[in-house]
């Protein structure tokens, strides 16, 4: 099913969103509202794999942003770890790749080593960060190892910004073209 607005909505949709000056109205305007949606929104996570790329990185990145905000990376880490490879690719797509790096790596250094982590493909898959380090800022003194003080020192001021730019440059992930 496609889940993206009809043709002729978008001006108004467009105009929407670059009145928003926040991400999580922007979600709730492409998503929440958006009555084609009504079904995936019970599916939580599961919903990702089935939206187009723009749509699951906002939704991925407001997720992001409000636990963060609510509970520190950390808490993020404990309540949504599963949500880690939409979110970063949504950091990297908004142009925030040291952010995405910086998830990466606090997330994998305080991931338990376990043989059944669902998350076993995503650190092969990023083998790369994981073999950079030093491409993030790190706090220092006794904080320096603080996943919720590694995520903050790499966080650009202008997050929301970033993300709202993002989305605005693709109205075709949630507008179809019809």
């Amino acid at each position: 099913m496609d889940y993206r607005f009809p043709a002729h909505t978008r001006a108004a949709l467009t105009t929407a969103l670059a009145g928003l000056d926040n991400i999580h109205d922007a979600a709730e305007l492409v998503f929440w509202s958006n009555p084609a949606t009504d079904d995936l929104q019970r599916l939580g996570i599961g919903a990702f794999a089935q939206l187009p790329p723009a749509f699951t990185h906002l939704l991925a990145l407001t997720s992001l942003h409000t636990t963060v905000l609510d509970t520190g990376f950390s808490g993020y880490l404990r309540t949504r770890r599963a949500e880690l490879p939409w979110a970063t690719r949504g950091l990297r797509a908004a142009g925030m790749p040291r952010l995405a790096a910086a998830a990466i790596l606090t997330a994998h250094d305080i991931s338990p080593s376990s043989p059944d982590d669902p998350l076993d493909r995503f650190w092969e898959d990023e083998h790369q960060t994981l073999a950079n380090p030093a491409q993030i800022r790190r706090p220092t003194g006794t904080r320096a190892d603080d996943p919720d003080e590694i995520y903050d020192i790499n966080e650009p001021e202008d997050f929301e910004q970033r993300v709202l730019d993002y989305i605005r440059a693709h109205p075709d992930d949630f507008v179809r073209a019809d």
